[in-house]
């Protein structure tokens, strides 16, 4: 999505916005590419579902099946989003 597609969505003031979207680029949680006096944001999915294991795996102090069960919640039931990778994610 475009940062200002982005902004007017999550109803988000752009210079608070840009901070964050910075922040997940610089973590490899985002990539973004200039389309003319755009920036375009993808989300890396891979790079999500690996610290959402993470997240679920520590934070649940070994026990992932007392947390809530995130790929439900997600949409990516039966592993879809991983097998799809960020190619698969459409602008």
């Amino acid at each position: 999505m475009v940062a200002g597609e982005i902004s007017a969505a999550l109803d988000l003031p752009p210079t608070n916005l840009s901070f964050h979207l910075k922040t997940l680029t610089r973590a490899g949680l985002l990539s973004v590419t200039q389309e003319g006096r755009y920036q375009r944001y993808r989300a890396n999915l891979p790079a999500m579902l690996d610290l959402v294991a993470y997240l679920t795996e520590e934070c649940c102090a070994g026990h992932p099946e007392e947390c809530t069960d995130l790929s439900e919640l997600s949409g990516c039931v039966g592993g879809a989003c991983a097998a799809a990778g960020p190619e698969a994610v459409k602008p």
